[in-house]
């Protein structure tokens, strides 16, 4: 068999006397051949070699600094969990590795207070995984329990409601390896923070954030469901895949902080940009703060940038007064925390606490202007494009201005924002004219999902992330899941004694350069994978990517149509 595969591929070419005059090269492994049809493998590779690289050289200056003073006598080293673990008490990972003879460790995708997460194969199904491998410690294997329970019963929901779409990642199993608790998912692409460090954070369109927006109110209203009554509690760009790089379908990730209603199991949560009123000021809380956080999702993934940045939890509520002015008196009075940030006046009206740090005054920070509503979108950079009309951001500002409420009680549900027509508007038709209409009917097995274009000529770095469903040929594997798509950070607030939820995911990005830098230096060298402008890594100019993201737009109004089943008006 291989004999006559060398024949051919190795053609001979003959003259009329049957003299040889040369042998086709063999196209497979040339370098035309990695450079157009396996680039991306390409880019891979060389992706991969560059971080080994580097973490290689982190490792031997890690080591050179542990090392101690000749003058010092040597100290003995301690082992952790029989030398399995490291002085972190995360399982020490060496890939190549074969797990419980069925998982082959391909590469470590990413690390964080939780522990680490792997990609591997499982020689059972013959498909890619995500392995998230739990920290050796009581703290985070009774959260990984949690988290677990609540995954389980929502996969016993998808289950039993097929027709449903909850774009919520699958847990398949979990296992105990070495002393570590385990969860095995379904691998997924790049998350939406990288998805928008891809356009420079300039930001997607109208349509693809109408699209992420109606997914996540799927997801959120089967939460939200009298069975299941789950409070998600850490949504966030970081935490919403992709399910495939080119396509605008996804799934919620990481339910290590989620919770159903009337558990309080944490005393801090939520990451820190996205975390509501009710949570700063110490308020009893409920599945209404996902909606927070949904409403500033929606204004990032379109503008580009977080509407609520603040540095510590004074500074955030400082930033959303600047936004929605003081909050309701009744909420003050009722908060515990109230006096850390407000005070009253000689007339009793309350008002923030003098800083040194200057502040807008309350309410002059106007969303309308921050979304561009009468400016042509954020910047004016959406001026004159199909689908970002006055009417098109009128509906969105008023999605938004329904998200972004004080109050938990007036604040918009799911269920209210899936029938608004800003979700249930068709970009293709103009026709609705109530302010909700009802929602078009949708099966599961009916993808809406549309295509999101990466043209190589406008990218300077590699795509290292695809989405695998079904089935697989095992031979060289996608390209790489996103290193900080199961990552979690860390935030000086939520490390409080006695408090299970010691770690939290929020962001310290620099906001002027947006550079997506991170407040936690280790975390730094695990998330340069996709590119921090002020790192060395290669492929990371994202200058000329927002016309990338042009191209994305306009393949997604030529190529898909919008399958849609309008309902009578009622």
């Amino acid at each position: 068999m291989a004999q006559a595969n060398n024949k051919m591929h190795a053609v001979s070419i003959s003259d009329s006397g049957g003299t040889p005059l040369k042998t086709a090269r063999q196209t497979r492994g040339t370098p035309l051949n990695k450079l157009t049809v396996d680039l991306i493998k390409t880019y891979k590779k060389i992706n991969d070699h560059y971080y080994a690289r580097k973490r290689r050289i982190k490792d031997q200056q890690r080591n050179q600094i542990n090392q101690p003073h000749p003058d010092q006598p040597a100290k003995r080293n301690k082992l952790y969990n029989d030398g399995f673990d490291d002085q972190r008490r995360d399982l020490i990972i060496n890939p190549p590795e074969r797990w419980l003879d069925r998982y082959d460790i391909e590469l470590v995708l990413g690390r964080g207070s939780f522990g680490q997460v792997v990609k591997a194969i499982d020689h059972y199904t013959n498909e890619y995984v995500a392995i998230k491998i739990i920290k050796n410690s009581n703290v985070f294997y009774k959260q990984a329990q949690v988290e677990i329970r609540l995954l389980e019963r929502l996969h016993r929901a998808m289950e039993r409601n097929p027709d449903r779409r909850y774009h919520i990642v699958k847990l398949k199993h979990h296992f105990i390896y070495k002393s570590h608790l385990c969860l095995v998912f379904e691998l997924l692409s790049n998350n939406l923070y990288d998805l928008l460090r891809n356009t420079n954070f300039k930001g997607v369109s109208l349509n693809l954030t109408r699209k992420f927006a109606q997914q996540l109110c799927h997801s959120l209203n089967e939460l939200s469901k009298p069975e299941l009554s789950i409070i998600h509690c850490d949504l966030k760009p970081e935490n919403i895949l992709l399910i495939n790089p080119k396509r605008s379908e996804i799934k919620l990730i990481d339910f290590g902080s989620s919770c159903q209603l009337g558990e309080k199991i944490y005393s801090y949560l939520q990451s820190r940009y996205y975390r509501s009123p009710e949570v700063i000021l110490g308020l009893p809380y409920d599945m209404s703060i996902d909606m927070w956080s949904l409403g500033c999702i929606l204004v990032e993934m379109h503008t580009g940038e977080a509407l609520f940045n603040g540095s510590n939890e004074q500074d955030q509520i400082y930033k959303i007064v600047e936004v929605l002015g003081i909050p309701p008196s009744f909420m003050l009075e009722e908060s515990p925390k109230a006096a850390r940030f407000f005070e009253k006046n000689h007339n009793g009206e309350w008002q923030c606490k003098r800083t040194q740090k200057g502040y807008m005054l309350p309410g002059t920070r106007l969303l309308k202007d921050i979304i561009g509503v009468d400016t042509g979108g954020p910047g004016g950079r959406r001026t004159g494009e199909t689908g970002h009309s006055k009417d098109d951001y009128a509906r969105f500002y008023d999605l938004l201005v329904r998200m972004l409420k004080y109050d938990p009680k007036v604040r918009c549900s799911p269920f209210v924002a899936l029938h608004h027509n800003f979700i249930t508007t068709n970009p293709r038709s103009e026709r609705q004219t109530s302010q909700f209409q009802p929602i078009p009917s949708t099966s599961a097995s009916t993808s809406h999902s549309t295509p999101i274009d990466y043209p190589s000529s406008s990218v300077d770095y590699p795509k290292t992330s695809t989405a695998t469903q079904g089935p697989l040929t095992l031979g060289p594997g996608p390209p790489a899941l996103s290193t900080s798509s199961f990552s979690k950070h860390s935030d000086p607030e939520f490390v409080k004694g006695g408090d299970a939820k010691i770690m939290t995911r929020s962001r310290a990005r620099n906001i002027e350069g947006r550079s997506g830098s991170w407040s936690s230096n280790s975390e730094k060298e695990m998330l340069g994978k996709f590119g921090d402008s002020k790192t060395d890594a290669p492929f990371e100019k994202a200058g000329p990517f927002p016309k990338a993201v042009k191209s994305i737009e306009e393949n997604i109004e030529k190529n898909h149509k919008i399958h849609r089943q309008q309902w009578p008006s009622h």
